[in-house]
């Protein structure tokens, strides 16, 4: 089998409720990271379903209206893999926020973007709640 040495495209969502978003806790490896809901895209699906179906896995919430804010690429040296991260802002329908352990991220609380940027944030989702804070958002 070759290995595929491919970037990997995953999608990052901002979910929008009440002017806070929702902010995770992944302790996996000892490190406590927070970032928002996101995912890897598959194969025969929109960007925007995406979106929606990883807010869902990771989180229980349901999103709509997936809208593109941001496109990030990065490497992680964790992964020694490249990845490029399309980020998204979605806005809240219902649900409340569940602990999917076999997601990664746990202790879902909803942040203000000013709470939000004081947390140990992984970078690239720290870029994109930056980029959504300028307000431009992509049809």
């Amino acid at each position: 089998m070759i290995e595929d040495n491919r970037p990997s495209i995953g999608v990052a969502v901002i979910v929008v409720k009440d002017q806070k978003i929702l902010i995770g806790e992944d302790r996996r490896k000892g490190k406590n990271i927070f970032g928002v809901p996101g995912g890897h895209w598959e194969n025969k699906e929109t960007l925007k379903e995406c979106s929606v179906r990883e807010v869902k896995e990771e989180s229980g919430i349901v999103c709509q209206n997936p809208q593109l804010v941001s496109v990030y690429d990065f490497f992680r040296e964790d992964k020694s893999k490249n990845y490029v991260s399309i980020g998204m802002k979605t806005d809240y329908v219902s649900g409340k926020p569940k602990n999917l352990v076999e997601e990664g991220r746990l202790n879902w609380e909803w942040y203000t973007i000013e709470d939000a940027l004081k947390l140990n944030l992984f970078p690239a989702d720290r870029i994109l709640i930056q980029r959504y804070l300028s307000g431009v958002i992509y049809e």
